[in-house]
């Protein structure tokens, strides 16, 4: 019983909501079968303890005592309990939504002909709706129903000829689906801008005419007009124009978007930069760097107070390769309390290595690095090519080619990483051991060879079309040329 589902899943709960679930079940309300009240008492007991202590024979010897072992008994309260659990998420979930309680209280009055208590509530929900500024998809689904029920309810009491709350539940279900169906576009395109994958976006095209014929309608509407906003800076990735609208849209009104919804908006401003900056615009890493920045004051970085360890390291790169080397050792100081816990040191030391790296303080950089722990595939790899870039400053030649060949294996060995991946990185390992052997043995060239050395590999690196850090190797074929001119 300890590996169940059912278990699993309140070991997942934190300690308050285990406690909320427990109230849950003992509440009459809910709940009226004393063994299944006694099952979950019997495993928040025994939870933290052993896992034999939470056998199948022990919770049936608990709930059935004196009687013999019967497994299908046992299975049934834990059945009871496991609805208990879905009946409790549904409850916390509309207890967290701003609107969902009132639509379900107004919509039980109608149904059960309780008119002044429908009345009465939509007056309160419709005031509160006036107040708020976040007009997301839930308000204007909230409207919607709102103006429904008090639709169809004075039109069949009252007003037959009543057009005026028809009218609106109509307008708000337009914008409630055209809400939805913006922002769920946006993640959509963005997956397929990064990961290779297609959608059939039925009626899109007949929506984004609908809004340019009808814009006037629907401009006050922010989060409308900032998801058709980043929408088309995806779909029409040329025209700047509607980056640095959203870009401006970011800076000025985020009051008017949850958090989690900010955080999304924000991305999608990141990933447009990044695109930018892989087709060659570099000054697009300025545009990333100032939206982080921007990004972190509204705390729109944070989820429920921690920052992402990959969004601490592009901030934290993006900050040293523009040489912002105060605000970024700050930056890493700052936020390393707001990493998650088990990734917290090795986050921080490979930034700050990285930080090291382009201070040009490179031994400080390696005592850095050699605290990171390969975890994953992700830290092994960026790791690396830190200390082989580093090992590259320091003219360390040996340590240089046995990284390169154990780099090399590991590539090689990987079952996690793409076929493409694979051949990314061993060009990207063959040009840089090339590139080793040449520069670091420059004495042994007259400058006329070294310079036509340098020049044919650089030839060869900029016409292969998959190599990982290209832009390195290219920078430092540059560098040599320039160093023998």
């Amino acid at each position: 019983m300890y590996q169940s589902r059912l278990v699993q899943h309140i070991r997942e709960l934190p300690a308050k909501k285990r406690e909320r679930f427990r109230q849950f079940v003992n509440s009459p309300y809910f709940n009226q079968h004393d063994r299944t009240t006694a099952l979950l008492e019997f495993i928040l007991k025994k939870l933290d303890g052993r896992p034999s202590g939470l056998s199948k024979e022990r919770a049936y010897k608990a709930l059935f005592p004196g009687e013999g072992f019967n497994e299908q008994q046992l299975y049934n309260v834990m059945s009871y309990l496991n609805k208990l659990y879905y009946r409790f998420m549904a409850a916390e979930y509309t207890e967290k939504q701003r609107y969902l309680e009132s639509i379900f209280t107004l919509e039980e009055a109608f149904d059960n002909h309780q008119f002044d208590i429908m009345t009465n509530r939509g007056k309160q929900l419709m005031k509160k709706l006036k107040k708020d500024p976040v007009h997301n998809s839930e308000y204007f689904q909230a409207s919607y129903r709102l103006n429904h029920a008090l639709g169809y309810y004075s039109g069949t009491y009252f007003d037959r000829a009543e057009t005026n709350t028809f009218q609106s539940m109509l307008d708000e279900l337009d914008k409630y689906y055209m809400l939805e169906k913006l922002r769920n576009c946006c993640h959509l395109t963005a997956n397929s801008l990064i990961l290779n994958t297609s959608y059939n976006f039925r009626m899109l095209n007949e929506l984004l005419e609908h809004l340019r014929a009808n814009w006037p309608d629907f401009e006050d509407e922010y989060s409308i007009v900032m998801y058709h906003t980043a929408l088309m800076s995806m779909l029409e990735e040329d025209n700047p124009d509607h980056y640095q609208r959203m870009k401006r849209m970011l800076a000025e009104n985020m009051k008017s978007f949850s958090e989690t919804e900010g955080r999304d908006l924000y991305s999608f401003s990141y990933n447009y930069c990044i695109r930018m900056i892989n087709a060659g615009h570099r000054d697009y890493q300025v545009e990333l760097f100032q939206l982080y920045k921007q990004g972190l004051k509204q705390d729109l970085l944070l989820d429920k107070g921690l920052i992402s360890e990959w969004d601490y390291k592009n901030i934290a790169t993006l900050g040293a390769r523009l040489k912002e080397f105060t605000w970024t050792e700050n930056f890493l100081q700052e936020y390393q309390e707001k990493l998650p816990a088990h990734r917290k040191e090795n986050a921080y030391n490979y930034n700050l290595g990285n930080l090291y790296y382009n201070k040009g303080l490179y031994e400080e950089a390696l005592s850095a690095l050699l605290l990171v722990q390969f975890t994953d595939v992700k830290y092994h790899l960026s790791t690396t090519f830190l200390l082989l870039r580093t090992y590259y400053a320091l003219q360390d030649t040996e340590a240089l080619l046995s990284l390169i060949e154990t780099f090399r294996i590991y590539v090689i060995r990987n079952r996690k990483m793409t076929v493409e991946q694979k051949r990314g990185y061993t060009n990207f390992l063959r040009f840089a051991k090339k590139l080793v052997l040449i520069k670091h043995s420059a004495s042994t060239y007259s400058r006329k060879d070294f310079e036509k050395e340098i020049d044919e590999l650089r030839d060869k690196i900029e016409i292969s079309e998959n190599v990982i850090n290209k832009y390195w190797l290219l920078e430092e074929c540059h560098t040599g040329a320039k160093a023998t001119a």
